[in-house]
């Protein structure tokens, strides 16, 4: 039977669509109900996503408190990780952080008094389900763990950045400011930040040594993140430090530790790159924008985007209407991608709630030649001349070719 998806494309377009090994799937929705479900965070190999959400996803949330959730795709099954009473007025827990090899989560929990949010970080073990509080009750916190779950950053607005060993349970002292924002290497050991007006800035642990990444005066809310293995820095921002960013649009950067290279990834106009996340080795970065870099998304609409660093092309993940789809992040392997979005895909968010999505990518190709979905992409402007709209209709095919990859991954997904 041919997908509604493939129905009325032109002759060389089937042909590609036959070339893409498309099928009739969708991604995989997480999330359902009338509240916001943000913040997904996802294992090495993308088998476990954490995430926090205001809806009574399980049946043990009526109160509607932001708690945090785990997703099990072995199983497709959703479990409900944290329990606040007392309804969203009093508190609640958000921003979980999950290790490489899903043991661990770390997460911010918080009580609201009066006007006043005072916020702690808690650790969850998935192996003993034993919750540890690591901070007492404060100001705001953020925090990030390590790929075996043993180091968790911790951040406590007018204290500073600690390193928290599980093994040990104690803080180290001090490593930095309070950061605006920050993410962590696999091991641990180099964490990537952006400090208040200064820029991004790379620090390693065991040396104390700091490295400017982007200088300060070259935007704000660069959102920096550092690959599993510490090699890599992606970020988005106003500055131009190699003279293709004239018009100081929000691009996407990519800085490479080991070289000490900067490289400017997106070059647009009128659209913003937003909210990076990297692959393991550094070599896929998921990020939203809303420009149009495939040629499939004219109407400017904030889509997710995946940039191949081997093949060097872009892969359109999202093609939105009247939506946004943004926060992505990838699996250390480069192999899966979570990501937040409006859209209402087969009538499952007729409420139009902010929830959360898991797509699949092929695997690279280690030569650098493009992948069958890079392909497509080259080919789009083709087809938008020898059919009308065909350029559109092959990229949401080809965004059903990547989900049925993903539904091959793990059972069929559990109804809701």
């Amino acid at each position: 039977m041919t997908s509604p998806l493939v129905a009325g494309l032109s002759s060389p377009a089937l042909a590609l669509a036959a070339l893409c090994g498309i099928a009739q799937a969708a991604p995989v929705q997480l999330s359902s109900g009338n509240a916001n479900s943000l913040g997904p965070s996802l294992s090495a190999d993308g088998s476990r996503v954490a995430f926090y959400s205001a809806s009574n996803l399980t049946g043990g949330n009526a109160d509607q408190n932001f708690e945090v959730f785990l997703y099990e795709r072995s199983s497709a099954q959703l479990r409900q990780i944290t329990d606040q009473p007392g309804g969203g007025l009093i508190g609640g827990n958000q921003e979980p952080s999950l290790s490489g090899d899903g043991s661990r989560l770390v997460f911010q929990h918080f009580v609201i008094n009066g006007s006043i949010a005072n916020f702690q970080t808690q650790s969850y073990d998935l192996n003993t389900n034993t919750l540890t509080t690591l901070t007492p009750p404060g100001g705001f916190e953020t925090s990030a763990i390590s790929r075996d779950g043993t180091r968790i950053a911790v951040s406590t607005a007018n204290l500073g950045l600690r390193i928290y060993d599980t093994t040990t349970q104690s803080f180290s002292a001090v490593v930095m400011p309070a950061p605006l924002g920050f993410s962590m290497s696999g091991d641990g050991g180099r964490i990537a930040y952006e400090s208040f007006s200064q820029g991004v800035r790379l620090l390693d642990v065991a040396t104390g040594t700091t490295t400017i990444v982007s200088p300060a005066g070259s935007g704000f809310n660069q959102g920096a993140t550092i690959s599993a293995d510490g090699n890599s820095v992606a970020f988005v921002s106003t500055f131009d430090p190699l003279g293709l960013n004239a018009d100081g649009n929000s691009e996407l950067f990519r800085y490479d530790v080991l070289t000490h290279t900067l490289a400017q990834i997106t070059h647009t106009s009128g659209g913003s790159a937003q909210s990076a996340s990297l692959s393991g080795d550094g070599s896929r970065i998921a990020f939203s924008s809303s420009a149009d870099l495939t040629g499939a998304n004219a109407d400017g609409n904030t889509e997710v985007f995946v940039y191949d660093l081997l093949a060097g092309s872009f892969l359109q993940l999202t093609d939105t209407l009247g939506a946004f789809s943004s926060g992505a992040v990838l699996s250390e392997d480069g192999l899966n991608v979570a990501y937040v979005s409006t859209m209402n895909l087969n009538g499952a968010n007729a409420s139009g709630a902010t929830q959360v999505f898991m797509d699949a990518l092929a695997p690279q190709d280690p030569r650098g030649l493009p992948e069958p979905a890079s392909l497509a992409l080259a080919l789009l402007a083709l087809f938008a001349l020898l059919a009308p709209g065909a350029a559109r209709a092959v990229m949401a095919a080809e965004r059903d070719r990547r989900a049925a990859l993903l539904a091959s991954r793990r059972p069929e997904q559990h109804r809701r």
